[in-house]
Order: structure tokens, then sequence, then C-alpha cells
């Protein structure tokens, strides 16, 4: 089968993540697939250090027949059985493929309203199937949208095994970092946006330490767009007097050893996110966490058997469930 994959987001994050290893996979196990974005992003550069097949295509802007009619020749040109879209303005650009008959499907990542009502047109007429992360997104497209519920199938995240398991080296991190097998280092994996919750797990992370001193923590991700929200957060760290026992570590893309470190891992989400990721490779690494209640998360989670769960936005209730 060849599948085409198109993202217009500039920045990168779990979604564009998530998209790079879906197409990979795909390659690797007897399919063609390809990914379509903007020569000028972020999602260019790191999908070219995953190794995913890339094609650059200006997609900044949603109604662009020139652009719209490349589309159409590569699919030509390469026999695609499928289009995937992931975000507004490459779903707009491939429209003209579906009223030519083209099968479009459009992803739906994020647990953000849509907004006016007249935003869900391109859901419900410029595509054949909707795939969403979680069943929330799913009852909110029926039930304020109209759209029909055998048109969604929802399809979370899923991880590699064998790269996320509890036997990986747990000190080869620890001893880059200089900590010890001792120390408890509690891991937040996701980009530095405002809706991630980095701001309420600082706050947490200093509660933290007034009972466990010797806690770290971890954060792992860049900010999207510009770099100022990282300065925010160090500058949120400072306030708290955490330097050195906070950690921020940019990007990387060696996860499944900062996990195997790890001695919990905390999801301190707000809103947006949808199916986290970084749940399933925590669970696939063997490690216990605590999640806001955010998307797919109490789907996932039963609260007190196989993790915890806390209300977004409360630092002192993740404080809690990080020291029980």
């Amino acid at each position: 089968m060849n599948l085409l994959h198109l993202e217009s987001s500039g920045s990168w994050g779990g979604q564009e993540y998530r998209t790079c290893l879906e197409i990979n996979w795909l390659n690797a196990n007897g399919h063609r697939a390809w990914l379509i974005c903007d020569p000028t992003s972020e999602v260019m550069i790191k999908a070219r250090e995953l190794g995913t097949p890339v094609i650059p295509m200006s997609l900044k802007h949603r109604i662009n027949p020139l652009v719209s009619f490349r589309i159409w020749l590569f699919c030509r040109r390469n026999r695609v059985d499928l289009i995937k879209s992931y975000s507004s303005k490459d779903h707009w650009l491939c429209l003209p493929l579906f009223l030519c008959g083209w099968p479009v499907t459009r992803a739906r990542c994020i647990t953000d309203p849509l907004g006016q009502k007249n935003r869900a047109f391109i859901y419900r007429h410029g595509c054949a199937k909707i795939v969403a992360d979680a069943q929330v997104i799913k009852k909110e497209f029926i039930e304020q949208y109209g759209i029909a519920s055998e048109k969604i199938e929802v399809i979370g995240s899923a991880v590699d095994l064998e790269k996320f398991s509890p036997n990986r080296d747990r000190m080869k991190f620890r001893r880059e970092v200089g900590l010890s097998a001792e120390t408890p280092i509690i891991a937040n994996i996701g980009m530095i946006r405002p809706d991630k919750g980095q701001f309420n797990l600082v706050e947490a992370a200093r509660i933290v330490r007034q009972q466990r001193p010797d806690a770290h923590f971890v954060f792992v991700g860049e900010a999207t767009g510009g770099r100022s929200r990282e300065k925010w957060v160090r500058k949120a760290i400072d306030r708290a007097g955490l330097n050195g026992n906070v950690l921020m570590m940019g990007y990387r893309w060696d996860i499944p050893d900062i996990l195997a470190a790890a001695n919990m891992v905390v999801i301190a989400s707000r809103h947006t996110e949808a199916s986290p990721i970084v749940l399933r490779e925590a669970f696939a690494s063997g490690r216990p966490v605590v999640a806001t209640r955010v998307g797919d998360v109490p789907e996932i989670i039963v609260h007190g058997e196989n993790g915890l769960i806390v209300q977004p936005n409360d630092s002192n209730a993740l404080a809690t469930a990080i020291l029980l």
C-alpha cells in the first residue's frame, strides 16, 4: 500500500514525532509512505534526522492551486492509495483531491474545541474518514458537530517495544548527569508550551522537595516556535530555588534511556493533550505514572491501580501524588 502523509505544522512536537514513527513503521513493513511538510519547518529538520522520507512543499496557505496540483501529481506518479492529513492547512490543500475521488483521511490529535461550528465543514465534507486520537474527540465531534459515528475511527498512540523496555540500563543517563542510583528522578517529557503544564510542575517540585530534598526533576523538550518559553520556565525554576534540582535537557532522542533512569514519569498537561505517547512509553518501560485528567489518560490509567490521576492546574495535588 502507498500512503502519503501531510503535516503543515511549523513546529515539532508529539503529533509530528508520531507521524514520522508511523511512516517509518509502514516503510519497514512492506508499504511505501512519505511525508510532505513545509521546507522551512522544524518538522523537516527532525523528520530527516529520523530517516523519514520527506518531500518539501510550501504549506503556508490553505488555498494554493499550484500546491494542490503538485500533491495530485505526486500521488498520481507514485500511485498513492491513501492520503492522511494532520492539520488545517494541509487538509484544505487536499480538498480538491478528495473532490476528485482520492481517499483522504483527517487525523485529529488534540482535544481543543474546534470553535465555531462552521469549522467542522472540512471534517464533514472534506474527507472519507476521521482518525481521532481519543474517544473524547469522537464524542465531541458526534455531539457538538453532528458528524456520523461511523465516519470516526479512534486510534491511540503506539510504542516500539524493542526500544522501550524495563530491562534497559538505568544508569546510562544517570552517569551522564552525575546522579547516583539512589537519587529519585521524576521525568517530564514534552514540548515547552503553556498547555503542557511545566509551570505547575515546577511549583509541585518545590512542594515535593520540602519532604524529599534528594528528589531531582528532569524536563525533556524544547519550546515550540521561539525559545522564549524555555527562559520563562528557567526563571520559574530559579524563583522556586530549584536550580540544580530541576534539569532542563532540551530535546533528546534517547528517551528510552531517560525513562529507564527515572523513578517516575509525570504528565502535567493542562489541556490539548489527546493521546500522550509518553504515557505508553512509560508503561512499556515499567515506570509508574502520575498524570492529569486530559485526553485519553482516564481511558488508560485506572486511578490507584496502574497509575495516579489528578486534576489539571493543581500543583498541590500533583505534589501529593508524586509523594505517595
